[in-house]
């Protein structure tokens, strides 16, 4: 399940560069503080800690489009947002020591408490990342730190519960999130029927228009049944006989060697994917070959779709060129689709839907709300998911004002001792 962690948590990705031979010297007395925090004193372990947070990200802020990372010696002179790089850091490193700081006092301010499941998940996780990076150790920070910094990740869901749960200060009511639900997913089952070949070369006409005529009887065959189920039911067997009528075009040595496999499919989705995490990025689809439909799952091959929000021309600034990015082909198909399907397609009636010159669809909607239980959509991870993806840019925000809003005072002896580039901040036995 995903959590929300784009400040304090969020910064724990622990995608630092591996271990290096030097080392830094000890925290010492008078550097043993790097900050204080609204009455709070943020060990210089922490400060170290978000600081190789903060070289990663301006790395990965100074990666050009071709993905090519710069090297230190470059980032060590380079600006961002015109200030020195070390300077960007130091602020960088600040905010984030500001961010756990800050939850750590909301968390305690409601009388929240970790549960023990939560206490040990927090020290499993921190040992983990702690062997796996020996920068920690290498830069002096102690695991003590690095589960410190996994505890608050518990904590600030804690925190998102009491100020956007149910009826919370800023949340909604169950009712309400039900209908933010329906009105930004689709449960839909379809068939993927492509008008080209393996190789992507259209097909000729008289393949095409077999093809369409598959799609026409499937369509009328799911429609005479009466019930969603029974609909839903018919389209698996449809995409079943689909897909045994593609394997029988193959050469008996190809359709021998593809059995059992997966093909994928010509579309990517604006999709959910709620089982694992509440996203808002594209993901790619996949059908299934001869494999024979499950008799107990009717649900097996459903997607849920989320509605994609129209996408407008974007001014790009480089250097003194200002240059208009168009929405690419891809995009502006999977926004059609999603406006068909949230504004067109209605419920239980199976349709074709012309996806793009080189595929069309059989599709079926079913209705959400049938699967709004506590055992399926609607389970306590599921509520707490939709939750977060309604009021997540909400949150940050919240978080940020309350951060911000602490009062800070900077040991300026232990900034000058852990200056970024005084710490060991890439592996270099990865480049011998």
């Amino acid at each position: 399940m995903k959590n929300i962690k784009k400040l304090a948590a969020a910064a724990v990705s622990f995608a630092l560069a591996a271990a290096s031979a030097s080392c830094t010297p000890a925290i010492g007395g008078g550097t043993r503080n790097a900050l204080t925090i609204d009455g709070v004193d943020v060990p210089a372990g922490m400060y170290i800690f978000y600081t190789l947070q903060a070289y990663n990200d301006a790395v990965s802020t100074l990666t050009g489009d071709d993905g090519t990372a710069p090297e230190l010696k470059d980032v060590k002179t380079a600006h961002i947002d015109n200030i020195d790089a070390e300077d960007w850091i130091q602020n960088k490193a600040e905010e984030y020591c500001r961010a756990i700081i800050s939850v750590e006092k909301e968390f305690d301010a409601m009388g929240g408490e970790l549960t023990q499941e939560e206490l040990d998940q927090a020290e499993q996780t921190a040992a983990y990342y702690y062997n796996q990076n020996s920068l920690y150790e290498e830069n002096g920070v102690s695991i003590e730190t690095v589960e410190r910094i996994a505890r608050n990740s518990y904590m600030e869901q804690e925190v998102f519960k009491h100020y956007y749960g149910f009826d919370s200060e800023f949340g909604c009511s169950e009712d309400e999130l039900k209908d933010y639900f329906d009105d930004n997913f689709a449960r839909v089952k379809y068939i993927s029927i492509s008008l080209n070949d393996d190789e992507g070369n259209a097909l000729d006409d008289d393949e095409v228009r077999n093809r369409r005529k598959k799609a026409e009887e499937y369509v009328k065959r799911i429609n005479a049944k009466s019930g969603e189920m029974d609909k839903m039911w018919e389209m698996d067997k449809c995409s079943d006989e689909y897909n045994e009528y593609l394997e029988s075009l193959k050469p008996e040595t190809e359709s021998e060697d593809a059995e059992g496999t997966d093909t994928d499919s010509d579309v990517s989705f604006n999709l959910d994917g709620l089982e694992e995490a509440v996203t808002t990025t594209a993901a790619e689809e996949t059908t299934t070959t001869t494999t024979e439909t499950t008799t107990t799952d009717p649900y097996a091959n459903e997607r849920l779709v989320q509605k994609t929000t129209t996408t407008e021309a974007a001014d790009i600034q480089v250097g003194e060129v200002t240059t208009t990015a168009e929405e690419s082909d891809s995009d502006k198909d999977s926004r059609n689709f999603s406006d068909y399907v949230f504004g067109k397609l209605k419920l239980n009636n199976a349709e074709i839907y012309e996806y793009n010159d080189s595929t069309i669809y059989v599709i079926l909607r079913g209705d959400l709300r049938e699967r709004m239980t506590e055992d399926d959509y609607w389970s306590e991870d599921y509520i707490t998911q939709i939750q977060q993806l309604r009021y997540y840019e909400d949150y940050v925000e919240l978080l940020e004002d309350k951060a911000n809003s602490l009062s800070g005072e900077r040991n300026q002896s232990a900034f000058k001792r852990y200056a970024p580039f005084k710490l060991v901040l890439e592996d270099k036995s990865a480049t011998t």
